[in-house]
């Protein structure tokens, strides 16, 4: 009896903390430069905050501005894989015209469904100022995920 009392109790614990915790084990968005300095291309990068290798194998990466109506789509190519605690940067295409500096970044598996997201990013400083996770991979769902500062790309986030 004691032993169903201890894995019931263990149970409800172990629910509260999944549902108050960031998310561990998942690629996640972790930098997005929207207003490169130059004619430099827009990039997004992603995090592996996981333990074993993940496959991105032909996910994409979406920027999605409302004002006005436009939309990237970076596409990952075949075979690649993020080691646990790794980065990869998927980039704009060069010929882009997204003048705002805004946009909401989604990352999508192949069969559309949604990864991880982030609030809407506004960047009009044009230089290699990024909004980042701090710590890499730190997500809670929350807009205070998010911090904007000088960008680290393909590197860990530093304040």
């Amino acid at each position: 009896m004691a032993t169903r009392t201890y894995l019931g109790a263990l149970t409800s614990l172990l629910a509260v903390l999944a549902i108050s915790s960031p998310v561990i084990g998942a690629v996640v968005i972790n930098e997005v430069e929207l207003n490169p300095p130059g004619d430099g291309n827009e990039w997004v990068e992603l995090y592996n905050n996981g333990a074993e290798d993940i496959d991105i194998s032909r996910w994409t990466v979406w920027i999605v501005d409302t004002e006005p109506a436009w939309t990237g789509v970076m596409r990952i190519p075949l075979e690649t894989l993020i080691p646990p605690g790794g980065f990869y940067v998927a980039e704009g295409d060069r010929n882009w015209i997204h003048p705002t500096g805004t946009g909401t970044v989604i990352l999508k598996r192949e069969d559309g469904m949604e990864v991880d997201k982030t609030p809407l990013l506004s960047d009009r400083s044009d230089n290699f100022f990024t909004h980042f996770r701090h710590p890499d991979g730190f997500d809670t769902d929350q807009r205070s995920d998010w911090i904007f500062g000088k960008g680290t790309r393909n590197g860990p986030n530093s304040l």
